[in-house]
């Protein structure tokens, strides 16, 4: 089912709103571009009007092999356009169609949905304190007046603020792993992704919903309160905000030993020993030759 809030987000680009358009364009191409029967069924229907005609009247038309001809060509010329179109259509239409646009134009898409959640707190902040501490829908009617009005108010407030969160990781794992041990499943189910400088101070059922991604009219009105609701620019910043949050009570790093180095004093190298003196292998003796 498509998302409202992600659509919007997608028109607020220029690129992907070009996109959107041309696809529409297409669709609407295809459906004025009626199915033809093919060439040899379309050539056939011409020459059965011919035999029925000369079957009723004895003359066989002159022009029959031309007109079926003419017939043949119109309608493997039209099959051809259709199947072109059905295969841009196609195209489209495939799932991964948009993921590279959505891959470059990240940033833009996240920047629109801020602006959307911005806009969803400010009309939420209108009715905020007429309903006062209520929270729930009998409270409310018992209530009655101002704030059950109120309370309907923000009930209809609180798909819209589901669709943006959800279209909110639909933008953020474009470009992403997304595996059960990935990066963007950890910082999806870490609760640190609607709100800044989450703390011990946050109510753990507001916590707990923003893990679930499970809202209601108390959620709604408590991100009014905390004025920190935020559309995240990335997968690495929610990671950090947890990383943070997580570390915050972490002892510091002790300071590192300083060790005393003697300076160490080599002793002087031994005298090196006199090299022996090796001398030259003597000659042969000269021999001597004795006259006896």
């Amino acid at each position: 089912m498509p998302n409202p809030a992600l659509e919007a987000a997608h028109r607020a680009v220029p690129e992907i709103a070009e996109w959107h358009d041309r696809k529409q364009r297409v669709a609407q191409l295809v459906h004025d571009t009626p199915a033809v029967d093919s060439p040899e069924i379309e050539a056939r229907k011409v020459a059965d009007e011919a035999l029925t005609e000369f079957l009723a009247t004895g003359t066989w038309p002159a022009d029959v092999e031309a007109r079926a001809q003419a017939a043949y060509t119109r309608a493997a010329g039209a099959q051809a356009v259709r199947a072109r179109l059905l295969e841009a259509n196609r195209e489209y239409n495939h799932p991964s169609a948009l993921t590279t646009l959505r891959e470059i134009h990240r940033t833009e898409i996240l920047a629109a949905l801020g602006s959307q959640l911005d806009d969803l707190l400010a009309q939420a902040r209108k009715h905020t304190s007429d309903l006062g501490t209520v929270r729930s829908a009998d409270d409310a009617l018992t209530a009655g007046g101002k704030t059950a009005e109120a309370y309907t108010k923000l009930r209809a407030l609180v798909p819209t603020l589901a669709n943006i969160r959800a279209a909110q990781w639909d933008a953020l794992k474009m470009g992403e792993l997304t595996g059960a041990s990935s990066l963007f499943q950890r910082a999806k189910d870490s609760g640190f992704g609607d709100v800044r400088g989450v703390s011990d101070d946050t109510p753990a059922e507001q916590f707990l919903a923003m893990q679930e991604q499970r809202y209601d009219v108390g959620h709604l009105v408590w991100l009014v309160q905390t004025g920190a609701a935020y559309v995240p620019e990335d997968v690495e910043t929610v990671i950090s905000a947890q990383d943070a949050y997580e570390q915050r009570n972490a002892e510091p790093d002790a300071e590192p030993r300083v060790l005393e180095v003697r300076e160490e004093v080599n002793p002087p190298a031994p005298a090196p020993k006199p090299r022996p003196v090796h001398g030259r292998k003597s000659g042969p003796k000269p021999i001597e030759n004795f006259i006896n």
